[in-house]
């Protein structure tokens, strides 16, 4: 026995023959891309975005968010290449004159991101309330298929 602990599976099982199949509920996950497929800006990045502000550095942000500084200051730089716009002005060096603001921009496409979420989510939640009416169940999936 190697002594790791067992994982638990990554999707819950069919309910048993007999009892109710569980409800579902809507999950919404948005991310804007290029024309290529790329991903250019998302929750993730909105959540680092957000973090920076707060914060005031990439140091105390990448902390906050339990990330490295070399991964959060990656994928911002990641972001800015594939968006073709600075997203953080950053200052070297310690004291009050260093750390990291957001650009016009940043806070622009974080302002519009965020609403596009509200609405996208508003959207989504009425279609499925009517489209998964109260009372109504998943259809119960059938053993070996997904």
């Amino acid at each position: 026995m190697s002594g790791k602990p067992k994982r638990e599976a990554s999707r819950p099982r069919a309910a048993p023959r007999g009892e109710p199949a569980p409800r579902p509920r809507l999950r919404l996950h948005l991310w804007l891309e290029n024309e290529a497929g790329e991903a250019l800006f998302g929750p993730g990045r909105l959540e680092i975005l957000r973090a920076i502000e707060t914060h005031g550095s990439l140091l105390a942000a990448a902390g906050a968010l339990g990330m490295s500084y070399r991964g959060l200051w990656a994928k911002v730089r990641h972001a800015e290449r594939r968006l073709g716009f600075p997203l953080i002005d950053a200052r070297a060096g310690r004291g009050p004159a260093s750390g990291a603001v957001l650009t016009a921009e940043a806070r622009e496409l974080m302002d519009r991101f965020a609403r596009l979420q509200t609405e996208a989510t508003g959207v989504c939640e009425a279609a499925f309330a009517r489209l998964f009416a109260r009372g109504t169940r998943a259809p119960r999936a059938r053993a070996g298929h997904r």
